[in-house]
């Protein structure tokens, strides 16, 4: 039988729709593999920093540099040599990316340095020029071997041997151009993001040097330094950082992709959407103290973004925000890696206002000295509470029914310099000292 042409058409149709709605459910089956390194970890933590050890943010940066790369590029696996707080001898790192023929690899890691002021990222890959010049934090990120069982794994490399130099170019020679194109990626983007950058320099890395793929130790900053230690510490720093190599891989992705061809789609799954929990904000109380802390106190574990709440004679510090359990879920997980074994999940009724006489406020300053509005001491806060106890002078800002008002609060007062403010829940029916 023959077809009249509009059967033709709607043929036509037919079979576009069809092909449409399978590349709707359609993703990239991964054609590169990178290996994500978190430096040190368990009983090696690194260089110690000013407020977090190095395994600590090293491993935070990792993680999150890898969801970004799970998050957008279906067609990548990420493999990670570590995503808890283990120790990791360095030829299982290297044997890690070997065995999963890795496209590249990535160590992330931490500067120290006895002058406190040296501050400023570095991105090393495997290589003699200018080695002199950076043996001490080669010296350093390869002491690691001295916690393992098996010191003799690791062939000591003699500069001064004519023939030992040849084979050294010749092995990693492959891989060189390549190690120092998505170096300077790296170190491109940390100065686009505003920080400062040291370039990119050569070394022999344990870590590196048994690596038979592109292969980068980038080291974030100086955590030894003050301003750039505290700065690597807080939730924004690390995501900044994670967000720059993030990008640099991203360029040097694209540029694979344009030299070895488009990517295979497979067959995939409608992804469910989570949904939030309604009326609900989880939050993780993981600390109770009947004093305030400093964010440098060591049983904070490094954790700088969290909001304190004192209720009676307890400060207690929460971690994380959310409406949806898997982030709830992820920061217990973050929490547990930081060291703290017990937490507890607080769920908070939305908008939900404190009842009778109790109400919250904001404690911006505590001092030995009785100040008024005019004195100029609350940088243009108004209506301020002065209460006395014992010695001390206790200064209060606000009054709201629910923590949400609260926090907007907070954070008026911490933009006129209290830094270190904290949120109270007052109660009114006791009588002022």
């Amino acid at each position: 039988m023959r077809l009249k042409p509009n059967y033709y058409y709607f043929l036509f149709v037919c079979l576009f729709f069809i092909g449409l709605g399978n590349a709707v459910n359609a993703q990239l089956k991964p054609n590169f593999t990178i290996v994500i390194d978190a430096g040190h970890g368990g009983k090696d933590s690194g260089t110690r920093g000013v407020v977090e050890d190095e395994k600590h943010i090293a491993l935070d940066v990792a993680l999150k540099f890898g969801r970004m790369i799970e998050k957008n590029h279906p067609d990548v696996k990420v493999i990670y040599t570590r995503k808890t707080d283990v120790f990791l001898e360095l030829w299982e790192r290297a044997n890690i990316a070997n065995k999963n023929h890795a496209n590249l690899f990535v160590s992330i890691h931490c500067n120290a340095a006895h002058n406190k002021s040296a501050f400023g990222s570095e991105t090393f890959v495997m290589g003699l020029r200018r080695m002199s010049e950076n043996v001490e934090v080669s010296q350093r990120e390869n002491n690691v071997i001295l916690l393992e069982d098996d010191q003799e794994r690791y062939q000591k490399f003699d500069p001064t041997d004519e023939e030992a130099i040849i084979a050294f170019e010749i092995v990693h020679s492959a891989y060189l151009d390549q190690s120092i194109r998505f170096a300077q990626f790296v170190e491109d983007e940390f100065v686009k993001s505003g920080r400062s950058s040291r370039g990119v320099k050569q070394a022999i890395f344990h870590v590196l040097r048994q690596n038979a793929s592109p292969a980068v130790l980038v080291e974030l900053g100086f955590i030894s330094n003050k301003d750039e230690g505290a700065y690597l510490a807080t939730e924004s720093g690390k995501e900044e950082r994670a967000q720059s190599i993030y990008k640099a891989f991203q360029k040097f992705k694209a540029e694979y992709d344009s030299k070895n061809g488009p990517t295979v789609e497979v067959e995939e799954k409608p992804k469910e959407i989570e949904k939030p929990v309604e009326g609900s904000i989880f939050r993780i109380e993981f600390l109770s103290s009947k004093s305030i802390l400093p964010k440098s106190s060591h049983l904070l574990n490094g954790v700088t973004d969290y909001l304190i709440i004192k209720e009676g004679d307890y400060y207690k510090y929460y971690y994380g925000n959310t409406d949806l359990v898997s982030e709830r879920d992820k920061s217990i997980e973050n929490l547990k890696r930081k060291g703290f074994k017990t937490v507890k999940t607080v769920e908070f009724q939305k908008n939900e206002a404190l009842e009778g006489r109790l109400n919250y406020r904001i404690q911006f300053l505590a001092s030995n000295n009785k100040y008024r509005e005019r004195d100029g001491k609350f940088n243009g806060l108004k209506d301020v509470l002065r209460l006395r106890e014992g010695d001390i002078f206790r200064y209060y800002f606000g009054e709201v029914k629910t923590l949400e008002e609260a926090e907007v609060i907070l954070n008026q007062a911490q933009r006129k310099g209290f830094t270190s403010a904290f949120i109270v829940i007052f109660d009114r029916s006791k009588p002022k000292k």
